[in-house]
């Protein structure tokens, strides 16, 4: 298989493959390239995965409780644990 580069600024690239999806990135720029149909599979597995339900919280009746209940963690994107 040949070396791919990239077409921004024509360093070597790396392809590695999550969730079924090859997806191909830039060693200096970083930039991420993707096949046809890649995007595609990428937005439905993000639909299916933010459509997943919550867990559920955790019935306490502490002051620490309450202030976590009031101030809910930010739910973590697909593409971040995708692009990690």
């Amino acid at each position: 298989m040949s070396e791919l580069i990239c077409p921004k600024c024509h360093a070597n690239m790396r392809t590695y493959e999550r969730n079924g999806v090859h997806i191909d990135q830039c060693t200096e720029c970083r930039g991420i390239f993707l096949d046809r149909g890649e995007l595609e599979h990428l937005i439905s597995a993000e639909s299916s995965w933010s459509a997943a339900p919550a867990a559920p919280a955790s019935q306490s009746s502490g002051y620490s409780d309450q202030k976590k209940a009031s101030y809910p963690k930010k739910k973590r994107s697909f593409f971040e644990d995708l692009f990690e």
